[in-house]
């Protein structure tokens, strides 16, 4: 498992009339970020696939659909992030990032496969500014502010991990 620390990013910012590029070139990870584009340095794209997953234990939906709260706890404590249980919905576990108020929902973990190798990405979306959401307009791209907890290649994960990532099982 090897962390990606740099990477080339894209930073838009959305204005009324369409779009403003505010920032190209490298980012690096633990850092705040506008609606970015990120392209992993020294790495070909010719072929790849991305899954998805919202990074929380939640025991009320099928086994497929949420990590378990021990599958959470080994990631939590693999890749570096906090883990609270609901306060209400014993058992539901949500990932945390407690470095602004503003990001309250849980981190998003991102397998990609480019090129016959693995990579993971973690990352927290907040609301720029507390009285967001804006118009409908922006309120439908989601929150403009993307945290990079980490970027790894040849990432640690289980079998039933992978399969949870990539919604097989």
């Amino acid at each position: 498992m090897k962390l990606i620390e740099n990477f080339h990013c894209i930073q838009t910012e959305i204005s009324g009339g369409g779009s403003k590029t505010i920032f190209e070139g490298i980012s690096s990870i633990k850092t705040e970020l506008v609606r970015p584009s990120i392209k992993l340095l020294n790495v070909e794209y010719s072929e790849g696939k991305t899954y998805r997953k919202r990074l929380i234990a939640n025991p009320f939906i099928p086994h497929n659909e949420s990590f378990t709260a021990d599958e959470l706890s080994f990631l939590s404590k693999t890749y570096g992030f906090e883990i609270e249980e609901d306060s209400i919905h014993k058992g539901y576990f949500n990932s945390v990032l407690k470095i602004n108020k503003l990001y309250k929902g849980s981190a998003e973990i991102t397998l990609m496969e480019i090129d016959g190798k693995e990579y993971l990405k973690i990352e927290f979306f907040r609301w720029q500014f507390e009285y967001q959401p804006r118009g409908a307009g922006e309120d439908m791209l989601d929150e403009d502010v993307t945290y990079i907890l980490g970027i790894w290649e040849s990432p640690l994960l289980t079998d039933e991990i992978v399969a949870k990532i990539k919604n097989d099982r």
